[in-house]
């Protein structure tokens, strides 16, 4: 029976609103209400897609960093129950640094007369990298294909490109900042499938659903989910994982480790969608016919344009396994660290919830404190990292497009000041990176006495 055909306010647990995930029974909790959100489910104008990742869920952080707080009224016309246990952790109500902070980025956008998703220079960007991208795969396939440096050197640009298509396009399609079109979003979002190989049906779950809303939470933020207890894990980065003495040199061998990110994460995927049904703590949501063809269309294309035709163009086997392991490494060191350096450091905080799954703190005031800025006046870094180097602002406006992320910094860096909320800070991408490699070795160097004290002074991760 439907839940709207029952007597309510009806009581649902976690695990009954898990199983409402189907357009024909989507329902979603806000704020531990339920809502029966059928009728709308075509009807909502960021589109289906938004609406089936978040059907079965308790979407609060979510529906409140991609609305306004007013935007609230609009679900009570589908109000159906509450929502008695939790799946993941909770916050309280949002408080009056988040409302005085969304106010001032919505008047300067309006100052300004810019929509924050539209952007001449983004759409512009993300061809120049397409082009860039295939002219110098044809070259390293038909034209120095014959020539092994040549060819390693246009690999290299190749690796270059890509990378920053994937910190460009498909980061900001996974967040739905570029246009309010639905069906742009789900093309340029298909720029991880079919150039990269990688899923962006499953990225969306590990970073949209997952990371964004439990940023460096425990067992609840896919980014920092490492093996189970019984089963040590190669880096120790919390304080609550148990000390081993191999990590005593972690902070040598993880960083050359991070080379093999997008071989591993090609093989996960498969496990994550067909054995596991989950990406770490996040529920995977069954594919619908299109994402299916666009996850298996991606592979299909990406190990044709880079395997089939490059063998078929006569290239050497030896010589194919070697730019494709370049072009691998490359890409998966380039993405890891700046993706590293903004959360895993001692620098950020490392919440925990209680026995009650609830953390006590401000949502929007803990995206400032778990998260580190750095180099953010250098136009360089900047263009380098896809803007997220201003990952802060990212994290409280992630519908806003990257290349305007810098007008949204100091305004942060402001409400932060007049809040009294710290504002993490590098000046420089160096420090940034070497505060990445010196959490892994203090965490390294802890050892089991230290470890059992559960110092919080040590890591900042703690229960709030």
């Amino acid at each position: 029976m439907a839940a709207s055909e029952t007597k309510f306010p009806r009581k649902f647990t976690w695990q009954e609103l898990a199983e409402l995930n189907e357009e024909h029974n989507a329902h979603v909790a806000v704020r531990g209400k339920v809502y029966d959100l059928r009728r709308f489910f075509r009807k909502h104008p960021g589109g289906v897609d938004q609406m089936r990742f978040a059907a079965g869920r308790d979407v609060t952080q979510l529906f409140e960093m991609y609305h306004d707080f007013s935007v609230a009224k609009v679900l009570d016309q589908f109000y159906v129950g509450e929502l008695v246990t939790h799946e993941l952790p909770v916050y309280p109500e949002s408080g009056e640094f988040a409302k005085t902070l969304k106010k001032r980025v919505k008047d300067h956008f309006k100052q300004l007369g810019v929509n924050p998703k539209n952007g001449t220079w983004t759409i512009l960007r993300y061809l120049i990298f397409l082009i860039v991208i295939f002219s110098s795969w044809y070259l390293q396939t038909f034209v120095y294909r014959d020539h092994l440096v040549g060819c390693t050197i246009v690999t290299f640009v190749f690796a270059l490109f890509t990378t920053f298509g994937t910190m460009n396009a498909t980061h900001d399609c996974s967040h739905f900042s570029v246009t309010h079109k639905p069906w742009v979003w789900r093309l340029l979002g298909s720029w991880h499938d079919f150039i990269n190989g990688t899923s962006e049906y499953v990225w969306i779950h590990q970073h949209t659903l997952g990371h964004h809303p439990y940023t460096n939470v425990d067992e609840a933020d896919p980014d920092i989910v490492t093996a189970a207890k019984e089963v040590p894990d190669l880096r120790r980065i919390k304080d609550t994982q148990t000390w081993l003495p191999r990590y005593f040199h972690q902070h040598l061998y993880m960083p050359f480790l991070y080379g093999l990110l997008a071989a591993k994460t090609r093989i996960q995927e498969f496990f994550i969608l067909f054995f596991y049904k989950n990406n770490g703590p996040v529920r995977v949501t069954r594919p619908s016919t299109v994402h299916w063809f666009l996850f298996f269309g991606g592979k299909i294309f990406y190990y044709t344009y880079r395997i089939l035709i490059p063998l078929l163009a006569g290239m050497p086997v030896w010589q194919l396994l070697f730019l494709v392991f370049v072009c691998d490494v490359f890409t998966s060191y380039y993405l890891a660290l700046i993706f590293q350096v903004s959360h895993v450091n001692s620098n950020v905080e490392w919440p925990l919830p209680d026995e009650n799954k609830v953390i006590n703190a401000d949502w929007w005031e803990l995206q400032i404190q778990t998260t580190q800025d750095y180099s953010t006046d250098s136009w360089f870094v900047t263009f380098m990292t896809g803007a997220l180097n201003h990952q802060t602002a990212h994290h409280v406006f992630p519908f806003v497009a990257q290349c305007y992320l810098p007008v949204v910094t100091p305004i942060v860096k402001k409400t932060c000041e007049d809040f009294g909320i710290k504002y993490n800070y590098c000046g420089t991408l160096w420090d940034a990176l070497s505060s990445h490699v010196w959490h892994l070795k203090r965490l390294g160097r802890v050892d089991k006495q230290e470890h059992s004290s559960n110092d919080v002074s040590v890591l900042k991760q703690k229960t709030y």
